[in-house]
């Protein structure tokens, strides 16, 4: 069977979602205090564009024309979701490379709060692209479930992702925000998207259903085994024994959020092999 797409647009998803996520986490914790969170601010923006960029070089090499990218700064095509798209990561990387270099050079508190507050924007919209960007394919797979699914993802894998890299103080921001409560609401929430997805795919119409055989046939470990369980099993099952006093967050925390990440990756890569199969 012919691919459009092969495993970098998969990546490109992923770890651009990966730098929205942090690029969010930090700007959440920069207006809370950038002072006393500085460390944690510090590495979200430095790795977000860093991230993003990453993921932007495999998506331009895939396409197999990344000169083009020069022609997208001035030849924005509104009805191109990848045209539109890549201006935002262009845009975005732009942005947060310059608060990235400031913070290094200067410091988090001395950052503009406009600046920080017009790169999160793009932060998220860049995040719903990644969405909007299968949504807008006519496929049966890539329905207006996408944008959701994908951008509470990058959400959970991007967050957890920041807090690793800053693992002296996750335990501090734990407690102080009352991590536990939160991831595992999140983690519902993408939960239930998903089974509506899937839910949608297996009583809609006769294309769809063939979709839904696929999945659960094709790609049935995948789905169940790596994206359900690992991903949002396990860490909401970790967080839950924490809020019930049965362990310390501590004591989970590494591997409820290397499983978040692991499961993102692997929920979009076959979000996006499994579109292709329409």
């Amino acid at each position: 069977m012919y691919l459009l797409w092969d495993i970098r647009v998969s990546l490109d998803l992923f770890l651009g979602g990966l730098g929205v996520g942090a690029f969010l986490m930090g700007a959440v914790l920069y207006y809370i205090d950038a002072k006393i969170y500085e460390g944690i601010v510090k590495k979200a923006f430095i790795f977000a564009p860093l991230l993003v960029m990453a993921g932007l070089v495999l998506l331009l090499s895939e396409l197999g024309r990344p000169m083009n990218v020069i022609k997208t700064l001035y030849a924005i095509n509104p009805t191109s979701f990848m045209s539109v798209g890549i201006f935002l990561q262009l845009t975005f990387v732009a942005l947060s490379l310059y608060i990235a270099f400031s913070v290094l050079t200067k410091g988090t508190v001395i950052l503009c709060a406009k600046v920080v507050y017009t790169c999160a924007i793009l932060a998220g919209l860049v995040g719903l692209y990644h969405g909007f960007l299968l949504s807008g394919i006519a496929r049966e797979p890539w329905n207006n479930a996408m944008p959701v699914i994908f951008f509470v993802s990058s959400i959970l894998a991007g967050s957890s992702l920041i807090l690793l890299l800053n693992i002296n103080s996750a335990e501090e921001v734990a407690k102080k925000f009352k991590l536990p409560i939160v991831i595992n609401m999140v983690l519902t929430l993408e939960l239930a998207a998903i089974f509506a997805w899937v839910y949608n795919l297996a009583l809609t119409t006769a294309s769809s259903k063939h979709i839904y055989d696929v999945l659960m046939s094709s790609f049935g470990v995948e789905f169940w085994g790596l994206s359900i369980v690992v991903g949002l099993i396990i860490p909401l099952t970790l967080f839950t024994l924490v809020l019930l006093g049965k362990t310390t967050f501590k004591s989970v925390f590494v591997l409820a959020s290397i499983a978040i990440v692991v499961g993102s990756f692997f929920l979009k890569n076959l979000v996006v092999y499994l579109g292709q199969m329409a």
